[in-house]
């Protein structure tokens, strides 16, 4: 079958405007993928809970892990943190109810993946970091992390 120049000009037309109405949807819209959000703050003496800046996790499956990197810590190279997901509730003691298992993470590994809690799905988190020592200690924690993988 041939086709003739007019129906030509068509369908490239029609692939223009089918390939400008997706980017034109889609734009607005967050895809979730394996990134790296910076975090800093100050780990607190005796267990005290500190969270970071609350992401928006939007996977369904508990299997799409969230991951935590811990690149420097006042503690010295080598040392431990401990971290988890804190899930945002209001009627939980700091703000966040617990989304995942605590993991203790070494100062200068490879980024530690986790899986978290169904509770966590669709929902805004936080990372949630303690001593892994009940000490007097205060000490500056940073690195990366992020909330879903894919």
């Amino acid at each position: 079958m041939k086709i003739g120049i007019k129906a030509t000009k068509y369908i490239k037309v029609g692939l223009v405007l089918l390939i400008a109405s997706f980017w034109s949807t889609s734009a607005n819209k967050v895809f979730a993928s394996n990134d790296n959000h910076d975090y800093y703050f100050e780990i607190q003496p005796f267990h005290y809970n500190n969270y970071s800046g609350e992401r928006y996790r939007q996977t369904t499956s508990t299997g799409n892990e969230w991951k935590v990197r811990l690149d420097s810590s006042g503690e010295g190279k080598g040392t431990i943190t401990t971290f988890w997901l804190g899930d945002k509730d209001s009627d939980a003691l700091y703000g966040y109810a617990q989304g995942s298992i605590t993991k203790n993470v070494y100062q200068g590994a490879k980024a530690t993946y986790t899986k978290a809690y169904s509770r966590s799905n669709q929902s805004w988190v936080a990372l949630g970091a303690e001593n892994n020592n009940y000490s007097s200690n205060t000490y500056w924690a940073s690195g990366v992390w992020d909330e879903e993988i894919w």
